[in-house]
C-alpha cells in the first residue's frame, strides 16, 4: 500500500495540483497573472490552440481534458479566449465526461483579460483551499501508471539506464502497475523484436503497423530536416544510427508482453507494458503519457536533461556517472553505477522502484526541486492557417 490521494473516480493521485490550463496561447496571460496572485496553483503556459486543421483540433481537445483529468490534478481551471479553433467549451465537456473537475472562463465573454483574471483567481481560491483539505490514505500501488522516457541518449543509455529501467519496469508490472512507453521514431529498426513481444497477434501487427506508418510519413520529409537522423548530442554521445539508438530505447519496456497500442494522449484499457503512439520529441511524448493518465515519469538520459512535467513528478536516470556528477540537482538516480562495476542491474532496478513509490507519497523529483514544469503538444494535421 502507498500514500496517495484518492479520487471520486476511484483513481490514485500522487500529487494534489490546481492546474491553470489555456486552451490557446492567446490566454497565457491571464493564466501567469493569476499564478502570481493565488500561491500554489500551477500556470500551463503553451503555444498552441488556434488556427489548427480538424486533426489537430481533434487531438489537442483530447489532451487538454486528459490533463484535466490526470489524478494528480485536484481541480483544472481552463481559460479560453473565445474564438480559438480548440473551442473551450468541448474541451471543458470531455473533461468532465471523463471525470474531472473542470471550470472554464472566456476571455471575450468576461470583457477583457483583467476581468477573466479576476474571475479565473476567484476559482483558484476556492479550488486552493479545497485541495488543501484532502488528505493522501492507503491506496494500492496497482493503480499507478509509469510513464517511461528516454532523452539526450548516448552509447551507455542502452547498457545501464534503459535495461535497468526495462527490469524496474517487470518489477512494476508484476506489482499491478501499469507501464507506458512511446516514441515510435526510436523503434525504427527494432520493431521486430518489440513486435515479437506482444501478447497476441493484433498487438503485433499493430506494432509492425504503426513503425511502418512512420516511416512511410519520414520518407516524404527532406533528409536535410535532421528528423531521420539521431541528434548531434546522441552522435556526440557514441550513438551511430537510429537503429542503435532503438535497440537501446526499446530495452526501458523490460521483458513482459505488450498488452495493448494506443493513441497519444489516450488512456490505456488495459494493464501491463503500454505502447503508446508519441513523436521523439521528450516533452511532447511525456506530455502524451500525462494526458493518458500517467502520474510519475521515469526518464532515463546519457548527456543530461532536466526537463520535468507541470502536474506529474519526473524521475531522472543517468546512464553514466559523469553525467551524474555533472548534474546531480537534475538527476535522482545514477544507472552508471552498473557500468562502474559498483552495482547489478538488480541493485538498480530496485533502487528505481523504490524511488517511484517514495515519490507516489510525496517525495519531491530533481526536476520538482528546480521547478521544471515544461509542457509540449504533438502537431497532427496539415496545420496550415484555416481562418
Amino acid at each position: 500500500m502507498i500514500k496517495a490521494y484518492l479520487r471520486p473516480n476511484g483513481t490514485i493521485g500522487v500529487r494534489n495540483h490546481v492546474i491553470l490550463l489555456p486552451t490557446v496561447v492567446c490566454a497565457n496571460a491571464v493564466a501567469e497573472t493569476v499564478s502570481r496572485r493565488v500561491p500554489g496553483v500551477i500556470p500551463i503556459v503553451h503555444p498552441y490552440g488556434c488556427t489548427l486543421d480538424p486533426v489537430a483540433n481533434t487531438e489537442m481537445t483530447t489532451v487538454f481534458a486528459g490533463i484535466a483529468e490526470n489524478p494528480n490534478v485536484y481541480a483544472t481551471i481552463l481559460i479560453s479566449l473565445g474564438c480559438e479553433t480548440v473551442i473551450g467549451e468541448e474541451v471543458l465537456e470531455k473533461a468532465r465526461q471523463m471525470g474531472a473537475k473542470c471550470e472554464l472562463v472566456t476571455v471575450q465573454d468576461e470583457g477583457d483579460t483583467f476581468s477573466a483574471a479576476d474571475a479565473v483567481e476567484k476559482l483558484s481560491i476556492g479550488f486552493t483551499r479545497e485541495a488543501a483539505s484532502v488528505q493522501r490514505i492507503d491506496c494500492c500501488e496497482a493503480d499507478l501508471v509509469i510513464a517511461l522516457e528516454c532523452g539526450a541518449s548516448d552509447a551507455f543509455s542502452g547498457l545501464s539506464a534503459n535495461p535497468a529501467v526495462g527490469r524496474a519496469s517487470d518489477i512494476m508490472i508484476d506489482m499491478g502497475m501499469t507501464v507506458i512507453i512511446s516514441e515510435i521514431t526510436e523503434y525504427l529498426g527494432a520493431e521486430h523484436i518489440a513486435a515479437a513481444q506482444a501478447c497476441d497477434d493484433e498487438v503485433r501487427q499493430r506494432i509492425l503497423d504503426l513503425v511502418a506508418k512512420t516511416e512511410e510519413e519520414l520518407a516524404v520529409i527532406d533528409q536535410d530536416c535532421g528528423l531521420l537522423d539521431i541528434t548531434p548530442g546522441n552522435i556526440g554521445g557514441g550513438l551511430t544510427t537510429i537503429e542503435e539508438k532503438s535497440l537501446g530505447c526499446i530495452r526501458k519496456g523490460g521483458s513482459r508482453p505488450y498488452m495493448e497500442v494506443v493513441e497519444y494522449g489516450k488512456r490505456p484499457r488495459k494493464k501491463g507494458l503500454v505502447l503508446m503512439d508519441t513523436p521523439g520529441h521528450d516533452i511532447q511524448s511525456l506530455t502524451g503519457m500525462v494526458a493518458g493518465g500517467a502520474q510519475i515519469g521515469v526518464f532515463t538520459t546519457g548527456r543530461g536533461t532536466p526537463t520535468g512535467s507541470p502536474i506529474a513528478p519526473i524521475i531522472k536516470i543517468a546512464s553514466n556517472s559523469t553525467v551524474f556528477n555533472r548534474m546531480q540537482r537534475n538527476i535522482d538516480v545514477n544507472a552508471g553505477s552498473i557500468i562502474d562495476g559498483d552495482k547489478s542491474f538488480d541493485d538498480v532496478a530496485q533502487e528505481i522502484v523504490s524511488k517511484v513509490l517514495e515519490v507516489a507519497q510525496g517525495k519531491l523529483t530533481a526536476s520538482e526541486i528546480a521547478g521544471h514544469r515544461e509542457f509540449a503538444l504533438r502537431c497532427m494535421g496539415s496545420l496550415g492557417c484555416i481562418y
